[in-house]
């Protein structure tokens, strides 16, 4: 797990610092404070080569063509990609100039110093535009899941991973599932019936034949796939934005104990974004008796100075007392 991240000159933000992160570190602010940017940052360090080239929709609206315009040069914090770096206790990312005398990024272990011949990330400024991803080294598995719902092949084949060769993931898979969102939950199975084009996560629900998962709804589809990722692809972090959509606040409560419980046993980092009240109360009331490290990562802008903004962790207990206050925590 990683225990600090620190942005600096990156997107919005001109320097903000998040130390003792948890195993569930769930990120909180207003609009438009940063929260996404924190993701963005942590795929920079961690991402893969697919990954970071798919960064500029990955969490937000884009279109192709305008990727090099509408992103690449904003990395930055006003466009001075001089003064620009993201560090973490395991690796760091740091802007500067190639040989070619081109803007890149350079990712390196915590403890070392940058090699400039090999840059992650070679940004371009001829007339067009253009980036370059480079293959390069990672110190740690990385998941990600954004706001839009994944298709429902790529959500059945992970499910197709964990079966056949683990069928005690599976079981746990379908236990979680059944405790958290469809109590009426018999069991899951791959298949293709007769006439359909794809194999599908077909459900069980006792009363007549399986059905599709997709008929089972968004909160279903959703947790389905959170656990997929982990059990299927077994990421050391896992990144979710806004990790509340198309789940009911009611059922927040018994979500958050099976995610945590999995978390913990899989060894698995998660940063999460949310806009819910519910969901952190919920997170807190799951974690009551302590089972993992809990932390929030507020982000704020300052009122005297809309251009500044902080960074706080808090924890579980602070988190409880502001429940017991009335307090607003968001």
């Amino acid at each position: 797990m990683i225990n600090t991240i620190q942005l600096k000159e990156f997107k919005g933000i001109e320097k903000i610092a998040f130390d003792d992160l948890g195993r569930v570190n769930m990120i909180v602010g207003g609009n438009n404070t940063g929260k996404t940017s924190v993701l963005e940052a942590l795929t920079l360090l961690f991402g893969s080569q697919q990954q970071i080239t798919d960064l500029p929709k990955t969490f937000r609206q884009r279109t192709q063509r305008d990727d090099w315009k509408s992103f690449w040069p904003l990395l930055a914090r006003k466009e001075d990609f001089s003064l620009l770096s993201i560090t973490s206790d395991l690796i760091k990312v740091e802007s500067g100039l190639n040989t070619n005398n081109r803007k890149s990024l350079f990712r390196s272990k915590a403890d070392h110093d940058f090699d400039h011949r090999d840059p992650m990330v070679t940004i371009d400024s001829d007339t067009n535009g253009s980036v370059r991803v480079s293959k390069h080294f990672d110190v740690a598995k990385l998941s990600i899941l954004s706001t839009s719902q994944p298709d429902p092949l790529v959500t059945s084949n992970l499910f197709n991973e964990i079966a056949p060769l683990n069928p005690d993931n599976e079981a746990k898979l379908q236990d979680l599932l059944r405790q958290s969102i469809e109590p009426r939950l018999r069991r899951l199975r791959y298949a293709k019936p007769k006439g359909a084009q794809d194999h599908l996560v077909y459900v069980d629900l006792g009363n007549g034949p399986m059905i599709p998962f997709t008929q089972m709804g968004q909160a279903f589809a959703r947790a389905l796939h959170i656990y997929c990722e982990i059990f299927a692809l077994q990421p050391d972090i896992l990144l979710v934005d806004e990790i509340e959509n198309g789940l009911y606040y009611g059922g927040l409560e018994d979500f958050w104990k099976g995610l945590i419980a999995v978390l913990e046993d899989q060894n698995v980092q998660l940063f999460a974004t949310t806009h819910s009240r519910e969901c952190m109360e919920a997170a807190c009331k799951a974690n009551q008796d302590g089972k993992t490290t809990l932390r929030y990562l507020r982000l704020d802008r300052k009122t005297k100075d809309p251009d500044m903004i902080v960074g706080t962790v808090f924890d579980d207990t602070t988190m409880n007392a502001a429940l017991e206050a009335g307090r607003e925590m968001r």
